[in-house]
């Protein structure tokens, strides 16, 4: 009963002291309950965003581990690493083996083999562009498109004739530019296009060769693609989801745009441009008048206007001229002014003209540079160092669910693996047997590396010298036959394949997508167990570490949070040890008479110690309820990710923080921890003090 007693005088003592010194109590158990408000708060968003960036990863790219090459020169980066570029990781030659491996591992819901790398493909210039679907209508015999196609044609080189006679009081050159003036004059006569008709073909080549370099060139556009297993990739993604289009039908090679990739990269710049605005104006509540980059780019945008005009033929130039003058009557001038007047958007403007432009001139203009159903020459450097160009198919676009106005998830394309296969460089069976009957023919011989120098350049040989003949002139493709190489693009194209093609075949890297997330490191010690047993020199990660640098920001987020906590609670540590110093001098009278009737020095160090700890556990408990409140109010509607790299941290628009019992269980460990270390010193001063100074004192 004594100790029971004496810890009833301890409770007792220290609410009475803490009620007596209510305004002390209330500064330091202010500091506390913030404290606690911060960790509790801090950490629910930490783990939040963890948890969310995992989802965000895991199910669009990475799977829940990732396996590679262990002779791997670079570390895995699936999202780009230190400079954003393709990484050396390798190559995994034979998927079945890894497959094979990993059959009998429980806990294993799929493998899918992967592989990432940088393309291109080209588009072409508005006129290249034109006279491309001229000459297709002409070869496949359809007459119904060829009037509109020429009219079209003929218009683009109307206004190129335009451009270059505005450009007259600038250029150095007069001459170079009258006889560009005067070929655009003779291929828009009514003289030309009726020798066009009894000669299509001749006249095609004619504008193609004389006058098309003429036009502004195409542009390149850069992506960067996943090659992989489509159907099992769309299986085990459960974020994957098809924008416009199809899925790439099973066991067909095929590609996919990232509709956000598309729709920035591949529309036409007005239309893109006009995107930009309604996105800021609209969703962000942003103005034309506040913005001076809305200004420019609305600049930009009315600059761009050719690439309307382009689109149009006759008729269809006519008719958008006639409506943009009921619109816009205070213009002067044709369609270029029109167009120009019309583009240039205002704040009051802009909503009106935004509905304008979708109706009325998106129908009459190629919105894609690329559409959906056609087949694109997709180029790419080999791992041999050559470029490698494969005709494909695009079936469509897609997104992953949430994350569709991120940047970072919208970076990736896919395509099938064979199709990657050969662009990587891989080289078939067919080719290799091509390549040796080559060699044979030529005469080609192996030589050592150690024996080249001698092979070219020694004196031991007995042939004899031969004599070149150069050629006047040099044609790279005189003489050469594209027809087997065409072949065997569309061949490629129409075949199909087999499971077993995409199995027994090349892979950089493979997901792991796992039955039960949560065991993600038992099952990464029981997949490192199996390769090393299968004899494969293969390494895995986690999600976080195939991520690259992007899997390493939550650790710099929680870095700073720490940082910050670190610094306030030291500093809240500073502010409770002086408090109590000051308070314990204040009370030297109370606890020399306490000392003075039989107080040993510990009952009055655990005094103080249960004082502070009892302030704590107040303060602790109002500063986690007000966290808790605050993170249940945040969860209702979601904290909106303000831009598109918060997006994929938060997993999607919108963060919906969640509250663990592990972040208020941190929240009163270190509130008490605190507490504690701060009160020692001023409880250990307190004990000190002698009955005889009690006394002196108050005398």
């Amino acid at each position: 009963m004594r100790g029971l007693d004496q810890l009833r005088l301890l409770w007792t003592l220290s609410l009475r002291s803490l009620y007596s010194h209510w305004f002390k109590s209330l500064i330091v158990g202010s500091i506390m309950a913030f404290g606690t408000f911060l960790v509790v708060l801090g950490t629910a968003f930490i783990d939040t965003i963890e948890r969310a960036m995992a989802q965000s990863i895991t199910a669009s790219l990475a799977g829940h581990l990732q396996i590679y090459s262990a002779k791997a020169k670079d570390e895995l980066a699936l999202y780009g690493g230190q400079f954003m570029g393709s990484e050396d990781i390798g190559r995994i030659d034979d998927f079945s083996q890894l497959q094979a491996a990993l059959q009998d591992v429980p806990g294993i819901k799929a493998v899918v083999p992967m592989g990432i790398d940088m393309a291109t493909i080209s588009s072409p210039g508005e006129l290249e562009r034109a006279l491309g679907s001229l000459r297709t209508a002409i070869r496949q015999e359809q007459p119904s498109l060829i009037p509109a196609l020429k009219s079209q044609v003929r218009e683009i080189l109307t206004q190129m004739k335009a451009e270059q006679e505005r450009s007259e009081s600038i250029t150095d050159d007069k001459e170079k530019l009258k006889e560009t003036i005067a070929l655009l004059a003779g291929v828009i006569t009514d003289e030309f296009w009726a020798a066009f008709d009894a000669d299509p073909l001749g006249k095609l080549e004619f504008l193609d060769t004389k006058v098309a370099p003429l036009a502004e060139e195409g542009k390149l556009i850069y992506f960067r693609y996943l090659g992989t297993d489509l159907p099992h990739f769309q299986e085990n993604f459960d974020r994957f989801q098809i924008v416009s289009g199809e899925m790439v039908p099973p066991n067909q090679r095929g590609f996919m745009f990232n509709n956000k990739f598309y729709e920035e990269w591949v529309k036409n710049v007005c239309a893109k441009n006009i995107d930009t605005l309604a996105k800021s104006i609209f969703d962000k509540g942003e103005t034309i008048e506040g913005s001076a980059t809305l200004q420019a780019l609305v600049r930009q945008t009315a600059r761009q206007y050719r690439r309307i005009t382009y689109h149009l033929d006759a008729p269809e130039s006519a008719a958008l001229e006639a409506e943009l003058k009921k619109l816009l009557p205070e213009v002067q001038g044709g369609l270029p002014e029109l167009l120009q007047g019309f583009l240039t958007f205002t704040d009051q403007n802009f909503k009106e003209r935004h509905t304008f432009f979708y109706e009325r001139i998106a129908p009459l203009i190629d919105l894609y540079d690329v559409h959906i159903g056609d087949t694109i020459s997709i180029t790419a450097f080999t791992r041999s160092g050559f470029l490698k160009a494969v005709n494909v198919k695009l079936y469509g676009t897609f997104t992953f669910k949430g994350l569709d106005k991120s940047d970072l998830a919208g970076d990736h394309s896919l395509m099938d693996i064979l199709t990657f296969r050969e662009l990587y460089g891989l080289m078939s069976e067919d080719k290799k047997q091509e390549l040796a009957a080559i060699k044979g023919e030529v005469g080609v011989k192996d030589v050592a590396a150690d024996a080249a120098e001698e092979a070219l350049f020694g004196e031991a040989s007995d042939a004899a010298p031969v004599e070149v003949k150069r050629p006047a002139s040099f044609d790279e493709f005189a003489g050469l036959d594209l027809t087997q190489e065409r072949e065997r693009m569309k061949a490629l194209q129409a075949a199909g394949f087999k499971q077993d093609d995409i199995d027994h075949g090349l892979a950089l890297n493979a997901a792991v997508v796992l039955e039960q997330p949560e065991q993600m490191w038992s099952d990464k010690t029981a997949i490192e167990a199996a390769l090393k047993k299968a004899g494969l020199d293969l390494k895995v990660v986690d999600w976080q570490s195939a991520a690259g640098l992007v899997g390493q920001f939550i650790l710099v987020i929680k870095g700073v949070l720490y940082i910050a906590i670190f610094i306030i609670f030291l500093v809240a540590l500073v502010i409770i040890n002086n408090s109590m110093i000051m308070a314990t001098m204040e009370r030297v009278t109370e606890i020399g008479t306490m000392r003075a009737i039989g107080a040993q020095r510990t009952m009055v160090l655990a005094m103080f110690l249960v004082e502070t700890t009892v302030l704590g556990f107040l303060a602790g408990t109002g500063g986690a309820a007000f966290a808790s409140l605050v993170v249940k109010l945040l969860a209702t509607n979601g904290v909106p990710a303000p831009s598109p790299e918060l997006v994929f941290l938060f997993g999607g628009p919108r963060l919906f923080p969640e509250l663990a019992a592990s972040n208020l269980l941190l929240g009163a460990v270190i509130i008490v921890f605190v507490s504690l270390a701060s009160t020692f010193y001023p409880a250990f001063l307190a004990a000190q003090i002698q009955p005889v100074v009690a006394m002196g004192q108050k005398e």
